[in-house]
């Protein structure tokens, strides 16, 4: 398994030459790059160095482009020598293809981070992208076994972020600038703030302006480094170190400078060494929200129940518990008149449909048995479990 992480400097390069298991470097040109800084000319200085270190340089393309913006980037890079990176990554699927079609010695490591999680999604990219596809960089919203099994299942070698900042939001307009105070264009281009807001009860989550777009990120740092072992098993090859914004912690390095990988040659050997030390030294907090599992679908069938209940209600909705004393009553409201010899069932908020017990007594107010009722009329039931606000009364469905 081997490790990489982004450069921009000649002291960066230093660095990762004394870091073991790192070969790859990641240089982003401000034109390619969402946090890209350097010029075109420096980052093809910066590969003619790497390589003359024996690391590996990789070319980031990762904006998202509409056409016109695509295709004057493309002449541009046309007469851009390609050849000094060991591989590009790109995350717009156009921009794969171009790289495809025009530069086919060119290795390709498409960024699948957003989206096309599925095994069959990445498949697909693998035929389209096949000959020229090298890597495919997957999504941290995958699970511990989901990523063990596309390791072993994909053809390509698989990638996945170590360590490093979590995006939360991203959009191509320009956010930050016009709510702040700049001094100079360098400023303008990438400019760094945290934002909060009542909702979030003002929590401050760093927040970053590019020429490329408005990135926030969560305030915790992804960090997997000590669970890497299965992984390793599976087949992941490049675990990715993100140090970039550290080197804005003076306090993670004595030695502070304005280079953006800070301490990596230690990094590295501490991931190898003791993950379980340089976890609880992390100048950040830290967490893995999605490693054991992804819950962002639990969601999904609480919304099918709503929508159930809902069609219900409309259909063969009898009446509604709209309060219940625990061991003593439930309170219904007929949502239309009926006879209680009508009553099929009862569905909970969860969907689940159950039958109500044998021996269920409806009065009204007065405490009377009724067997019948009148639309908006209060019902109260003895107790039963499970009864919960919400649930409806089902009427017996009429054969169509």
């Amino acid at each position: 398994m081997q490790f990489n992480t982004f450069v921009s400097s000649i002291s960066d390069l230093e660095r990762c030459v004394l870091a073991p298991n790192l070969e790859e470097v990641l240089l982003e040109p401000l034109l390619l790059a969402r946090q890209g800084k350097l010029s075109l000319e420096e980052t093809e200085f910066l590969a003619s160095e790497a390589v003359k270190r024996s690391l590996h340089p990789v070319l980031v393309w990762d904006i998202l482009m509409p056409e016109q913006i695509m295709m004057e980037i493309c002449q541009k890079i046309s007469q851009y020598n390609l050849s000094k990176f060991s591989a590009i990554r790109v995350c717009d699927p156009g921009a794969a293809w171009w790289v495809k079609s025009h530069f086919p010695q060119l290795k390709i490591q498409l960024i699948v981070e957003t989206g096309n999680h599925n095994l069959e999604a990445l498949q697909g990219w693998c035929e389209v992208l096949s000959g020229s596809l090298e890597r495919l960089v997957l999504s941290i919203e995958l699970p511990e076994a989901k990523l063990i099994e596309y390791c072993q299942k994909l053809p390509v070698a698989c990638e996945i972020l170590g360590v490093g900042r979590i995006l939360l939001f991203y959009s191509p307009r320009s956010l930050l600038s016009k709510h702040i105070s700049v001094k100079s264009s360098e400023e303008i281009r990438y400019l760094e703030t945290t934002v909060a807001s009542e909702e979030s009860q003002n929590r401050p989550f760093p927040t970053l302006e590019t020429v490329h777009g408005t990135f926030m990120f969560l305030d915790k740092d992804q960090f997997i480094l000590d669970r890497l072992e299965s992984l390793e098993k599976a087949g992941l090859q490049t675990v990715r170190l993100d140090l970039r914004h550290l080197s804005q912690d003076e306090n993670f390095d004595e030695n502070f400078d304005q280079n953006i990988v800070v301490n990596v040659d230690k990094i590295c050997r501490q991931i190898l060494d003791n993950p379980t030390a340089l976890k609880t030294q992390w100048p950040k907090p830290i967490r893995a929200p999605f490693f054991k599992a992804n819950r962002t679908t639990s969601i999904f069938d609480r919304m099918k129940s709503k929508a159930k209940l809902a069609a219900y209600r409309n259909e063969i909705g009898l009446a509604e518990i709209v309060a219940v004393e625990s061991k003593t009553a439930v309170i219904f409201y007929a949502l239309q008149p009926f006879e209680l010899s009508q009553i099929n069932s009862l569905i909970l908020p969860t969907g689940e449909e159950r039958e109500l017990p044998e021996d269920i007594q409806f009065r009204n107010l007065k405490g009377e048995v009724i067997k019948k009722c009148d639309r908006e009329q209060i019902l109260i039931a003895n107790w039963f479990k499970k009864a919960m606000p919400g649930s409806l009364l089902l009427g017996k469905m009429e054969n169509g």
